[in-house]
């Protein structure tokens, strides 16, 4: 039977800066916001009620199952993910979105279905990213548009040089990735994975991994987004339990559904 979605949660997710939407237990869709509508080819009037992952005009109906599979995880072990989606959306645009999915229930603890809400991490606001990039302009952030001579940041003497492979590390340790985690999404061991942040480390002047996190923030490389994850389609978890990084939580969405 179809959940009573209130207008308290309905117009929670409209509000929500980014897409934004609710499903029920079957991953139907219950709600979702004009952002994310736009972002998929509906138009905004369009009621998602009763529609699935497949009915959506955009690529990402081809990962139904994948997304299937994170909704009953999330909703199975009651914990939120952090998943990391690379997609052709409307107009075949590649974009790259950090996806939070949470679980949410009804007052009487009963789950209900899976909140979600979505990061736009393919694009770089220049304006605010002017105390890391000197020299940026207001454009798509990559690994090829990161300056290759001159400073990265306002206050380093020189650029970090890294390697494909490095860039790819630093990515998913800055979005809270073990060395396990970050091996199985590159398809590499955790040893080489370890390597890769001794070099990092040796590069960035740091003694620990801490360290390496919050002066690669400090030097705005939070921001960049490897050109080699715009390679294809995917949906992959990166991070279980709370994000690490406010930005990638909605903190005001609630956990329970409202009722009428």
């Amino acid at each position: 039977m179809a959940i009573a979605i209130s207008s308290a949660l309905s117009s929670m997710i409209e509000q929500m800066p980014g897409p934004c939407a609710c499903k029920d237990q079957d991953s139907k869709f219950l709600y979702a916001n004009t952002e994310f509508k736009a972002l998929v080819g509906l138009e905004p009037d369009e009621d998602v009620d009763g529609l699935s992952d497949f009915d959506l005009p955009c690529e990402v109906a081809s990962h139904v199952k994948t997304f299937r599979e994170q909704d009953k995880y999330v909703m199975e072990r009651q914990i939120s993910i952090t998943t990391l989606n690379v997609h052709r959306f409307k107009c075949a645009k590649w974009r790259a979105f950090l996806i939070v999915k949470k679980p949410f229930f009804d007052q009487e603890t009963n789950i209900r279905g899976v909140l979600f809400h979505g990061t736009d991490i393919t694009a770089i606001n220049a304006g605010a990213l002017g105390s890391y990039f000197g020299n940026i302009g207001p454009h798509q952030a990559s690994i090829s548009n990161l300056p290759q001579s001159g400073q990265a940041h306002a206050d380093s003497d020189a650029d970090i040089d890294m390697t494909r492979r490095e860039y790819e590390v630093l990515f998913f340790l800055l979005r809270g990735g073990t060395s396990k985690r970050i091996a199985e999404l590159l398809s590499i061991s955790s040893r080489t994975v370890e390597q890769y942040i001794d070099v990092l480390k040796d590069k960035f002047e740091v003694l620990t991994k801490p360290d390496l996190i919050e002066k690669a923030i400090c030097k705005g490389y939070l921001y960049v987004v490897p050109d080699t994850l715009f390679m294809k389609c995917s949906s992959k978890i990166i991070f279980q339990g709370t994000p690490p990084l406010s930005l990638m939580q909605p903190s005001n969405a609630p956990s329970y559904l409202p009722t009428n």
